[in-house]
């Protein structure tokens, strides 16, 4: 009887756990999608007053024209595209259930539909391509705090310790971040700045922590001194959207599958996250595409986008 009811405890525990990480996700995406609402409005007419936004950024009016279509952006391009529509094909509006095992791989799509077409527009700026995700992450952290608008500007630095963060361009602060539960859902308009700002300091601290793992080996050391912790900060890049989104793809396929698995199974609140997530991939992707039809040309642009139509 004992090792029933363990059992049944730890499941119920273990229920408890993906349940709190994962309305965490949701509303982590949720409070991005209501900030892009917030400032531009909804649905196309919200992507295109995002891309006119872009459009009239001093750096980006700077960008030169005249970049060939090459095959390497091609590549990069199509991957990144295919990877799109794969996650706009899924019929989840019809059949609402559909979300409920798709959002496990969801953010895996995201993520390499961003990837893709990033890359694609890093190649477009002559920028060097980065070889793993690290260095993809960061030169994405650099990119959309260059070029892109609010909130997709906006970024975490600092540390070693928490309450060494700050915020670039988020009208927030870490005493703010910190008191914001994770776990109500972002409507306000201070409280969806907080919940953004929470989902980048939360990734930066899972981050660092991988730094000071990773230093602690180097040196085979037991801790790490508060000197060399800050040391390790000052090589970690800005965290920004891009981070977050690898975040929550690594830790929902490796670290915490569980979240998908064992979490109650509520259709509508597993559509309203596939829903918000394929928006957010949409606008960001539509943003890059912005730079790439600045340096290759719109008729270079539509020979390349009309693979996909």
């Amino acid at each position: 009887m004992s090792s029933v009811i363990i059992t049944s405890t730890q499941e119920l525990e273990r229920a408890e756990r993906a349940t709190y990480a994962l309305i965490t996700y949701y509303n982590y995406i949720r409070a991005w999608v209501v900030y892009l609402r917030r400032e531009y409005g909804p649905g196309d007419d919200g992507i295109n007053s995002f891309i006119d936004k872009i459009q009239h950024n001093a750096a980006f009016r700077h960008v030169q024209g005249g970049v060939p279509l090459s095959r390497e952006l091609t590549n990069a391009y199509s991957r990144g595209r295919l990877t799109f529509r794969a996650m706009h094909s899924l019929p989840f509006k019809e059949h609402p259930e559909v979300a409920l095992s798709a959002n496990f791989w969801l953010l895996v799509q995201a993520y390499y539909a961003i990837h893709g077409v990033g890359l694609a527009t890093m190649i477009a700026l002559n920028m060097n391509p980065p070889q793993s995700h690290r260095s993809f992450r960061a030169a994405f952290s650099s990119l959309v705090n260059t070029y892109f608008p609010d909130p997709f500007c906006g970024r975490c630095v600092g540390g070693p310790r928490a309450k060494d963060f700050s915020f670039e361009k988020i009208s927030t602060s870490m005493d703010k971040v910190t008191r914001q539960s994770q776990l109500a859902s972002p409507t306000s308009v201070v409280e969806i700045e907080n919940v953004v700002g929470k989902s980048l300091s939360t990734t930066r601290l899972k981050f660092l922590d991988v730094r000071f793992d990773e230093k602690r080996n180097e040196g085979k050391k037991k801790r790490l001194y508060f000197e060399e912790k800050s040391e390790c900060c000052q090589k970690e890049h800005a965290t920004s959207i891009c981070d977050l989104i690898y975040r929550m793809r690594v830790r929902s396929n490796y670290d915490n599958p569980d979240m998908y698995l064992f979490a109650p199974k509520n259709a509508d609140n597993a559509t309203d996250h596939y829903r918000d997530l394929l928006y957010l991939t949409e606008v960001l992707i539509a943003g890059l595409d912005a730079l790439i039809e600045r340096r290759i040309g719109s008729r270079s642009m539509a020979i390349l986008k009309n693979r996909f139509e």
